[in-house]
């Protein structure tokens, strides 16, 4: 764990926790706590990953870049309103932000 830790407190059922403390156990944990922990972890990433990661077989991949690259040009609505996005941002008025 890393030098500074936050704390999260929780109730739960008896049965839950006396579930919990057979599977930490049965994994060789060193303890509940530590159990819980790396159970949040896998659970919080695979969520993550589900909401966040978009996997294809061969041929939706092929037909996405397909895609892709035939493209239309961009027409002039959209040239417009590019050019009033780098006004605004060159303004001040629109504040950049990286999508995780």
């Amino acid at each position: 764990m890393s030098k500074t830790s936050a704390r999260l407190d929780l109730r739960i059922d008896p049965a839950i926790k006396e579930l919990a403390a057979r599977a930490s156990a049965l994994t060789g944990s060193h303890s509940l706590s530590e159990f819980v922990i790396q159970a949040i972890r896998e659970k919080s990433v695979r969520v993550i990953e589900e909401a966040e990661v978009y996997r294809l077989n061969s041929q939706s991949f092929d037909a996405f870049v397909a895609a892709c690259e035939a493209a239309p040009a961009p027409n002039e609505a959209l040239l417009s309103a590019k050019r009033r996005r780098g006004k605004r941002m060159e303004n001040g008025d629109l504040e950049v932000r990286a999508i995780r």
